[in-house]
């Protein structure tokens, strides 16, 4: 079975243009995604899918520079775009990761691909209750495939895997639980704001001598250090963050 981590990224955000490229430590937010990834254990591939737009040229050259693989496909159809990706390179298992997210955690991600080849009758796997912004999703490539017949709507089409968060039940779902050190749902490790760069900045500042910080530090230093994590506390976390499919979960 190949396993294909799939980062979305783009240049032109609403929110925080760029923010992909935004310096942490002198590198990319993008390099260090990438570093972190090439710690897994399980993963074949790494691919970046960057929509097929003339103002993210600039983007798609940095992850070809990077040595990983690049797919194009539509700007806001992002499903479409990680079908294009999972059926360029090849993927029975993909891994959804985002490219504003520099602290993912690579250990309950290679535990989330682990379990779903165990367990081939399952379609989606999520890890529930670690900080905002170090999860991802792993599911089967019909799982894409499946998704893409039902999805039908601009929202769910923008948002990969909205309707099966809305609709869990249509769908072979299994929730994982993180070490309890890690266990942090109030901690905001993504990168959406000035606040949350001031945050990562900080971390970085900290903690980074070249290589990834563990997850594990990272979660230390603010439970040592609460005004760091006060320092992006007031925003409310996005709907379609996967960290935040609890509600939708809950019954499972």
């Amino acid at each position: 079975m190949k396993k294909v981590a799939i980062l979305q990224a783009r240049l032109d955000s609403s929110r925080m243009p760029r923010r992909v490229l935004a310096d942490l430590a002198g590198r990319p937010v993008l390099l260090h995604i990438l570093d972190r990834l090439r710690k897994s254990s399980q993963l074949d591939e790494v691919c970046v899918a960057v929509p097929e737009v003339p103002g993210e040229d600039e983007l798609a050259q940095v992850v070809e520079e990077a040595g990983v693989t690049l797919v194009r496909g539509p700007e806001h159809d992002v499903l479409s775009r990680y079908r294009i990706a999972a059926y360029q390179t090849g993927a029975e298992l993909v891994v959804r990761g985002k490219a504003d997210n520099p602290l993912l955690d690579v250990e309950m991600m290679d535990a989330q691909v682990r379990f779903l080849e165990e367990n081939p009758q399952v379609e989606y796997v999520f890890t529930r209750g670690l900080p905002q912004g170090t999860g991802v999703e792993s599911f089967l490539q019909r799982t894409l495939d499946k998704l893409d017949y039902l999805a039908r709507t601009v929202e769910y089409r923008k948002h990969v895997t909205f309707y099966l968060l809305e609709h869990p039940q249509t769908f072979s779902v299994e929730v994982l639980e993180p070490p309890q050190a890690l266990r942090r749902p109030h901690y905001r490790f993504t990168l959406d704001t000035d606040e949350d760069y001031e945050l990562l900045r900080a971390i970085y500042g900290e903690l980074y001598r070249g290589e990834p910080i563990p997850l594990t530090e990272a979660v230390n230093l603010l439970d040592a250090r609460p005004e760091l994590a006060k320092l992006n506390a007031n925003l409310m976390p996005s709907p379609f963050q996967v960290e935040h499919y609890d509600a939708a979960f809950a019954k499972l």
